[in-house]
């Protein structure tokens, strides 16, 4: 993955594993030997409403509480909380209207269509809420989709300091991200990296 973001021009890149925070601190150690590019761990955790990213953490955040309870402890851990894709329909929950409680909302999630993030969009804009974008990448090929330009995340998405960029995974990656995604369900264990 830091090889694809390198590849991509990319500088630095947030990794969020679901319910884990495993993912980004091996990134982390591995970023170390890349000139300057930088990793940030975190967390994509599963609330009882849906996803919520913790970023700039580096212990797992207990899954299966409220949103308000997820941000809580991604605070505590002095990371920040962005509702990611509140409105998606391939995401069940999705946290929805309840991204109000987050530091910022994912307007921009390079995996939704157009409707879903339209809708996050215009809630965080009327709210005046910090707004973020991201690949969603669950695979080489999608790194750097979508994405933020800023200097350090945890500090400037909270304060709106970021710059969104992206387009949307192609028809045909999703459809192989979703064969791998049931394959791999069914199979009950990661089909391929």
């Amino acid at each position: 993955m830091i090889e694809a973001a390198i590849r991509k021009g990319l500088d630095g890149m947030i990794i969020t594993d679901h319910d884990s925070v495993k993912g980004g601190l091996v990134g982390e150690e591995v970023a170390k030997g890349y000139r300057d590019f930088k990793v940030i761990p975190g967390a994509e955790v599963t609330s009882r409403a849906g996803h919520v990213l913790a970023i700039g953490v580096d212990q797992n955040v207990q899954k299966g509480l409220s949103v308000e309870e997820t941000v809580e402890l991604i605070h505590d851990l002095g990371g920040i909380a962005v509702a990611s894709h509140p409105f998606s329909s391939r995401v069940r929950p999705s946290v929805g209207s309840e991204c109000l409680k987050a530091d910022a909302v994912e307007v921009f999630n390079a995996t939704n269509r157009g409707l879903a993030n339209s809708r996050a969009m215009s809630l965080a804009k009327i709210h005046g809420l910090p707004r973020t974008a991201g690949s969603d990448a669950h695979w080489a090929r999608t790194v750097g989709t979508a994405g933020i330009i800023c200097g350090d995340p945890v500090e400037s998405i909270p304060r709106g300091k970021v710059e969104l960029f992206g387009g949307y995974v192609g028809t045909w990656d999703m459809r192989a991200f979703m064969f791998r995604q049931l394959t791999s369900t069914l199979l009950n264990r990661p089909l391929w990296k």
